[in-house]
């Protein structure tokens, strides 16, 4: 078998982890939603208040914000996108993996595996929290970085992740641009 087939398997088997794993934060959220533990768990507007006190995290995040409005406003420039499909799709994640999945594509080489294993966990976390959600709704961003870090360790490439990223956001941005036209009309 070609090592690309595998990869490509490696991929779309991570999409229906993740997509799993957004039915079951649903489903969570649902039945916790009128109990004292939707408090805790129930998705709010906690964004990135709890990492913008570090400024290393908060610089991290606004030249993430910067690169991809720099990309869609060129994007802009040539057509209409009034979704944002290109900075969704396309730049978000080239970026965000360079970002968050590249130092550990680097060091993969010559870190040790404990060591990388756990930068790579922080980075997932810094990951998911750059995405502004809190309680369940944590989990499929925490899913997908995981994964991707995964990749990266198996593949030892950074395309399958960023294929992987580029999927879970054609994803969700198919699911907004269907319930658009149902609420629109």
């Amino acid at each position: 078998m070609m090592p690309g087939r595998q990869y490509f398997r490696y991929v779309l088997v991570g999409l229906s982890i993740i997509i799993l794993v957004c039915a079951v934060k649903n489903y969570v959220a649902f039945f916790v939603r009128d109990t004292f533990l939707c408090h805790y768990l129930c998705p709010s507007a906690f964004g990135l208040e709890f990492l913008q006190e570090a400024a290393g995290f908060k610089q991290l995040f606004l030249a993430q914000q910067w690169l991809l409005s720099l990309h869609q406003e060129t994007a802009n420039r040539l057509f209409v996108d009034r979704w944002n499909l290109v900075a969704c799709l396309i730049t978000a994640p080239v970026i965000e993996e360079f970002i968050y999945r590249g130092p550990m594509y680097l060091t993969r080489a010559w870190a040790s595996r404990k060591s990388w294993w756990l930068c790579g966990l922080l980075l997932v976390c810094v990951f998911a929290l750059s995405h502004g959600r809190s309680g369940v709704a944590l989990l499929p961003t925490l899913a997908l970085g995981a994964y991707n870090l995964w990749l990266v360790a198996k593949t030892g490439a950074l395309w399958p992740a960023i294929t992987l990223h580029f999927l879970y956001n054609f994803f969700f941005m198919s699911v907004l641009l269907y319930q658009s036209i149902w609420i629109s009309d």
